[in-house]
C-alpha cells in the first residue's frame, strides 16, 4: 500500500446511517458497526481520492491535526480490504 492507493466499497456492501444515529457497514455476512469516523471515511472511499487525500478531509471534519489520521485510515481501509469489503 502506498500514499496513492484508492480504495472503493466491494460489491454488495453498503453503508448505512440508522434513525437513531448509529452507523453500519452491511456485508454478506451481517453487519459491522462503526463509529462516526471510521463511517465518513469509508463514505469517501470512492475509488478516485487516495488514503493521503481522505484522511486530510477527515482532519479538518474532525479538527484533527493533518497527517494525524492517514495511519488510522490506512490500517482501516487495509484491514476491510483483507476482509474482502474494500477493494483497491
Amino acid at each position: 500500500m502506498t500514499e496513492t492507493t484508492t480504495y472503493r466499497l466491494a460489491r454488495g456492501i453498503r453503508l448505512r446511517r440508522e434513525a437513531d444515529g448509529s452507523v453500519l457497514m452491511l456485508v454478506p455476512e451481517g453487519i459491522i458497526t462503526l463509529n462516526d469516523t471510521a463511517y465518513a471515511a469509508l463514505e469517501l472511499a470512492d475509488g478516485e481520492r487516495p488514503i493521503t487525500a481522505i484522511a486530510s478531509l477527515l482532519a479538518a471534519r474532525f479538527d484533527a491535526p493533518d497527517g494525524a489520521l492517514e495511519a488510522d485510515v490506512a490500517d482501516l481501509f487495509e484491514d476491510f480490504a483483507v476482509r474482502g469489503y474494500l477493494l483497491r
